[in-house]
């Protein structure tokens, strides 16, 4: 990579600075470039000022010191043994004595900007550092619907509705100037990413009804982020100038994420299932699990016809302050607001409910209310203890005094227009974007203090994200205020009596209440009363106050979910199906190849392997054009090592060539076959250090045959199809692509790089040194130092 115009090597034992400002200078463009902070742990200066000693580290380099409880911040440090330590010898030069590669943390260049490093560079290059970082828009995985039904996607969105309303539907109010900016705004949109998703509802004079679009990243995020949705109406039901609604998710970091946005122009079941049915279309018929409306008799109509098999949620914090609205007016609004506060929050069973219900409704004359009428006919929509059995993701309320944000809050008021609107969509969409990266950021580099002694929390604190880590924090302090009774063991299960002490809204009063908690020792199941886990996918702390009432210490690993880590993304990349579908026709096909290479694109920006991936590309179109190859070819990744006739002067070790080499990448003789058995590698690789020829990939295991991480250097690798001679393409069709090499011997503890050759001439300065190998611009190897 390149970092602020030129590109640096890697830091060795040996290398030669004229002063300390050179050293500094080498060293942060390294950093800049593997993608960590630089601080200065140890210097020494003569009087005159002349360097005599320098130790630069990675900036998570040292221990946490963790702070008192009320001025906890998170901590960066991780005790990284990464630096470098450079010492003026006789000749007035400084000399590396040490140089430590190895992190104990994830390194990512795409994360570069929030460093304080980086921060001082100059605009040319933060952008030049920007690129393929996480701005990039990954995209999404391919339809899982079979291709011969993704037809019905189009008889989902055009066919006729079951609703036929009498009331004439309207039509879509824009402003001056609101249908121009519409049309130059999907122009663009569509022609930066093909992947750009848009739908128009006309009527039979065609007039604009209502509008749908989605960009690339809202229909690849939701690959990830698609088991609940909310669709927001707020503005709709608001009566904005611009009647917004849109489609949300929720990301591994607890933040909102869109998945697509409308225009309606009204409020009737016919509208809310051709925008269902729009959205479902664009996301290539692939369902939620659970979602998120607003109260309104509409929007239950169109998600019973469009998707009856969704669970559905009526949007608590909008039914409450709508009450607060509908029943203020009453003389005895305060005693009824406490006791509908009461029955929908702290109920915790339906019984219960049922009964605070009641007396909202006998004790305050509220018998003829025909709104909370239909509210109760729904109430298995929207009350907490009926829908608590249901993993919503954390996107509704279940305690007093949460509110919900809306998306673009802060971009969108009561008067702005739709070209004002569409004028700050990308501006909000990118520092939506850069909160998230801001959140990653964190979440690998940084770490929150503990709060407790558990292991539990120290177990959590490795694999969760930083705001989901957060949250768990917040349950382990509560702890304190739960105390644990058991009441009865039959067999391998025990039931307890959580009693916790709650405080009241004006923070000075508290209640108790008593919440029933199951525990299974055998299977280690944990059931709670209140349901927090299968809300939020949190543990409850009532359910850590049993494990600790029971001295269990680690948490069971059913209830570490895989949504809230750290590399969810990439977990579920790993998780894909292996198989693939394979049309019949021309057309398919294209659509099909289209979605799997943008589903590469989403792989290449998680890895940030963005120059890699272009030169995958392009080899790729030459190998995919040679006549040689067929439709039943089977590429591989074959692994090329120069020869070696000296020591490498790069590390000062020998590389061992795994497979006889020619010079052109491949075995010498018919006997080299390039495919070992899997015993035939663990025997005979592990043993030598060396990975075996024909080796196809990077093992899992890799770290058996390279037991050093600093010993890893780039090599050549090329794709060549199973059972084809690579001699009989060249070097034309050859793939070359950097990888990691992994065919060197691991350094012995006493083994440096010495400062003379054998013919007793001085090692080359830093600017002067050979490389091992270079890429040229061609893609074909350049010559070897051996």
């Amino acid at each position: 990579m390149e970092s602020d115009g030129e590109d640096v090597g890697v830091p060795e034992v040996g290398m030669v600075f004229n002063n300390h400002t050179e050293v500094n200078r080498f060293y942060r463009k390294y950093a800049r470039r593997v993608g960590f902070g630089v601080s200065v742990r140890r210097s020494s200066f003569s009087q005159e000022g002349t360097c005599l000693y320098l130790e630069l580290m990675c900036c998570k380099g040292g221990r946490p010191r963790y702070e008192p409880k009320f001025r906890k911040r998170a901590s960066s440090t991780t005790n990284c043994p990464a630096k470098i330590r450079v010492k003026l010898w006789g000749d007035k030069l400084l000399h590396v004595e040490l140089a430590n590669l190895d992190h104990n943390h994830p390194v990512s260049p795409a994360m570069a900007r929030f460093l304080n490093s980086y921060k001082q560079l100059s605009g040319p290059a933060k952008r030049r550092l920007r690129t393929g970082g996480p701005g990039a828009m990954p995209v999404e995985e391919p339809s899982k619907m079979p291709m011969d039904k993704l037809g019905e996607l189009e008889d989902l969105l055009f066919g006729e509705s079951k609703h036929h309303s009498f009331v004439e539907r309207g039509r879509l109010k824009l402003q001056p100037g609101d249908s121009e900016a519409l049309r130059l705004f999907f122009t663009r949109m569509q022609a930066k990413n093909a992947n750009f998703f848009n739908v128009i509802d006309l009527d039979d004079e065609g007039c604009i009804r209502n509008v749908f679009w989605a960009d690339s990243r809202s229909r690849s995020m939701y690959e990830y982020y698609g088991d609940v949705i909310m669709l927001d109406t707020s503005y709709v039901v608001s009566k904005h100038d611009m009647p917004l609604a849109t489609f949300i998710g929720v990301n591994h970091h607890g933040q909102s994420v869109l998945m697509g946005c409308a225009l309606l122009s009204d409020e009737t079941a016919e509208t809310y299932s051709w925008l269902l049915k729009a959205w479902i279309a664009c996301m290539y018929g692939n369902l939620p699990k659970a979602i998120v409306t607003d109260y309104c008799r509409g929007i239950q109509s169109a998600v019973a016809e469009v998707i009856p098999g969704v669970r559905h949620r009526m949007c608590l914090f909008q039914i409450m302050r709508k009450a607060a609205e509908r029943l203020s007016g009453l003389s005895e609004y305060r005693a009824i607001n406490k006791a509908m506060h009461k029955a929908v929050y702290d109920s915790l069973t339906i019984d219960e409910f049922e009964g605070e219900w009641n007396n909202l409704i006998s004790c305050n004359g509220l018998l003829g209310n025909d709104w909370l009428r239909s509210l109760y006919e729904c109430r298995a929509s929207w009350v907490p203890v009926f829908i608590k059995d249901t993993f919503w993701a954390g996107m509704s309320v279940t305690q007093r005094n949460e509110t919900i944000t809306p998306f673009f809050d802060g971009y969108v008021d009561i008067k702005t227009t739709l070209k004002q609107f569409l004028g700050k969509y990308e501006m909000a969409l990118q520092s939506k974007y850069e909160k998230e990266a801001q959140a990653d950021f964190e979440t690998f580099h940084k770490q929150r203090p503990p709060v407790s002694k558990f292991y539990m929390e120290e177990q959590l604190s490795k694999v969760y994200t930083h705001n989901m880590f957060k949250k768990f924090q917040d349950e382990i302090e509560a702890i304190m205020y739960c105390h644990v009774s058991l009441i009865v063991v039959d067999g391998s299960v025990s039931t307890f009596n959580v009693k916790e002490c709650i405080f009241l809204e004006d923070g000075k009063r508290t209640m108790s209440k008593i919440f029933a908690v199951t525990y299974n020792a055998e299977e280690k199941d944990i059931t709670c009363i209140c349901g927090g886990f299968q809300f939020s996918g949190i543990l409850c702390r009532h359910s850590l106050s049993m494990l600790k009432f029971q001295l269990v210490r680690e948490i069971p690993p059913q209830y570490i979910l895989d949504r809230w880590k750290k590399d969810f993304r990439q977990l579920h990349v790993m998780g894909r199906p292996p198989s693939d579908l394979v049309p019949n026709n021309r057309v398919d096909r294209y659509d099909y190849l289209s979605m799997r290479c943008l589903q590469l694109v989403d792989s290449a920006v998680l890895s940030d392997k963005y120059r890699l991936a272009l030169r995958l590309v392009r080899e790729m179109e030459k190998f995919l054009l040679n006549s040689n190859t067929h439709d039943d070819t089977q590429p591989r990744i074959k692994s090329r090592v120069p020869k070696v006739n000296k020591p490498n002067t790069v590390t000062g070790q020998n590389v061992v060539d795994a497979a006889t080499d020619n010079g052109n990448g491949g075995p010498k003789g018919p006997e080299a076959h390039p495919v070992m058995q899997a015993s035939q590698i663990q025997k005979g690789g592990a043993e030598r250090g060396v990975i075996p020829a024909g080796y196809i990939g990077v093992p899992a295991n890799f770290q058996q045959f390279v037991p050093n991480q600093a010993a890893i250097q780039p090599s050549i690798v090329y794709m060549v199809p199973t059972n084809v001679d690579p001699h009989a393409f060249g070097n034309g069709v050859l793939m070359p692509v950097m990888y990691q090499q992994m065919f060197q011997v691991p350094q012995k503890p006493n083994g440096t790089v010495q400062d003379t050759s054998a013919n007793g001439k001085k090692k080359r300065p830093r600017g002067q040194k050979l490389t091992e190998t270079s890429q040229l611009s061609n893609g074909t190897p350049g010559p070897s130092s051996g």
